[in-house]
């Protein structure tokens, strides 16, 4: 069987981090590229978090590319106070993986999803799990290339619970509410994974304990996870949430989404997601989203292929 060739866009905090660990563990995926953006932290440490996930699971052929610096329209970014908190204040739970040996390319992150688009077409999955930007540009850039692409994944959005930036705001959206809103509003079909399924997917430390023994791969993405546990919703018995793998998972296999729900959206400059009341009676719907998920299944698969992979380090 051919492998799912798949780039995955990323603001590298622990999530996005454990969400790069399946795809470089599932057999059925080839990562072809990553590129960066801001959000968890600057662009410049998104970089530099991928590489090092890649060189500890020694995949230093896969290169790293960097796009958006700040949000659209912004002149610059400014990280949330939440940030060091829950990725600590490198990213990756303050786990020190070192200087990668590598560099990030000279080819810009859009230049590069672009091409990959017109080359690979329907054989490509992308996958986005930080701010939009990067998306936005492309659409600007070439939307008719980012049409042929065979899906495109977003993790972003709160339809029906309040986000984790405001009330109303998901991070990834509310971190750039106008690319979002040009993304949705573009001639694109995207699948949509809100935090209306990635906060059923909650691990706790118990659930990845045997990593930490395995080898000094496991050791360290076990330290990483282990931070977010501990912090994002404040102890290792509840868990943290499994927002990027979850995306990552369902761009390959979107049967572990057990109701998808089609529908035209649009993004507030509050960040929130919502349907655009103009277009409520198109039969046209270019967006599904994520409204539940085989959380068991998905937990189950995520933690055994991590694992496999770790084993044969």
């Amino acid at each position: 069987m051919d492998k799912i060739k798949m780039i995955i866009d990323c603001d590298t905090g622990v999530d996005d981090a454990l969400a790069i660990a399946y795809i470089l563990s599932d057999p059925g995926i080839e990562l072809i590229g990553i590129t960066s953006v801001f959000g968890n932290i600057d662009v410049d440490s998104a970089a530099r978090n991928s590489l090092s996930i890649l060189e500890l699971f020694h995949r230093e052929d896969v290169k790293v590319y960097k796009g958006a610096e700040h949000a659209y329209g912004k002149g610059s970014y400014v990280r949330s106070n939440k940030s060091p908190l829950i990725h600590g204040y490198n990213g990756i739970g303050d786990v020190d993986l070192g200087t990668p040996k590598n560099k990030p390319e000279e080819k810009s992150a859009v230049d590069f999803i672009i091409e990959s688009a017109r080359k690979y077409k329907d054989e490509l999955r992308l996958v986005f799990v930080g701010p939009l930007t990067n998306l936005a540009d492309c659409i600007r850039k070439d939307e008719e290339a980012m049409k042929l692409a065979g899906e495109i994944t977003i993790m972003g959005g709160a339809l029906t619970v309040t986000g984790n930036r405001s009330i109303y705001a998901e991070a990834n959206i509310g971190s750039d509410p106008l690319s979002a809103k040009e993304a949705f509003g573009s001639s694109l079909h995207l699948s949509i994974i809100p935090l209306d399924v990635t906060w059923k997917t909650l691990f706790r430390v118990k659930d990845i304990d045997h990593w930490k023994r395995i080898n000094q791969a496991g050791k360290a993405l076990y330290g990483i996870a282990h931070f977010y546990y501990v912090h994002e919703l404040g102890g290792e018995e509840t868990g943290g949430a499994m927002h990027d793998p979850l995306a990552a998972f369902a761009a390959k296999d979107p049967s572990i989404i057990t109701n998808w729900f089609s529908c035209n959206l649009t993004a507030e400059e509050s960040g929130r997601t919502i349907g655009t009341f103009g277009e409520l009676n198109l039969k046209e719907k270019r967006h599904r989203v994520a409204l539940d998920v085989d959380a068991k299944r998905f937990t189950d698969e995520y933690i055994k292929l991590v694992t496999q992979k770790l084993e044969r380090l």
